[in-house]
């Protein structure tokens, strides 16, 4: 099946006629000039987002790293702005381009439906799915990271990280510091620092994570695959 025979069949039904990602804009209190994302997203991307944010009053902030997430959605009241998105600074362009796009979705389904409806629900879905697609086929993203991108719309999560092969092609494009290793290419048995300074020995692999045990208070901790950890030889 060709992406363009994928998609019309995720975004069309028998019964409509036109995207399901109509939203009706409201009126603007003040729009914010984007022209900084530039420097995070890849190269002939922000010509791609400006439409999608026109006649949204939005105010997009760019924050240091937060370990529990990559971005954010909010409404706003009585404020200059009526949507705030946060991003992470520490995004590769790719992963960047992903999560604002993520936020951007649910910017919309909170217009359309003031929160009526489940955060990563059905309609969260469609409008994601249709936002990705304006972007994949304008052939930014490299072909690993399009093909993973292809078959994360076919059941989007709530966070990039709970899929892990989009996660892991992402993250492929990060510029890890040379002397940390990911996870899953450290050998079960092998001692590892987190970087809370915790030493752990890896054990085995669960259904999506592996143990880990606390070298000091032997408790199991559990930990992604892509986790970022110091080899130590112990």
């Amino acid at each position: 099946m060709s992406i363009a025979t994928f998609f019309n069949k995720l975004l069309f039904s028998p019964q409509k006629e036109t995207p399901v990602m109509k939203v009706e804009k409201p009126i603007v209190k003040k729009t914010l000039d984007i022209s900084f994302l530039e420097e995070y997203l890849p190269a002939g991307c922000l010509p791609l987002i400006r439409p999608l944010l026109a006649g949204y009053s939005v105010i997009i902030k760019v924050k240091p790293p937060r370990k529990s997430k990559f971005g954010d959605y909010r409404p706003l009241r009585n404020a200059k702005y009526d949507h705030q998105i946060t991003l992470n600074n520490d995004l590769n362009p790719y992963a960047f381009a992903v999560t604002l796009l993520h936020e951007i979705a649910h910017m919309y389904t909170y217009v359309q439906h003031k929160g009526k409806v489940k955060p990563h629900g059905n309609v969260w879905k469609e409008h994601y799915s249709v936002l990705l697609y304006h972007v994949i086929q304008a052939g930014i993203f490299p072909t690993d990271i399009e093909k993973s991108l292809i078959a994360h719309l076919k059941g989007p999560t709530a966070s990039s990280c709970s899929d892990h092969t989009l996660f892991h092609a992402l993250k492929l494009y990060d510029q890890m510091d040379t002397h940390l290793i990911l996870l899953q290419n450290l050998g079960d048995g092998e001692h590892f620092k987190w970087r809370n300074g915790m030493v752990f020995k890896k054990a085995e692999k669960l259904r999506k994570r592996y143990r880990c045990i606390d070298m000091k208070s032997k408790r199991v901790w559990l930990f992604h695959p892509m986790a970022e950890v110091e080899r130590l030889d112990i």
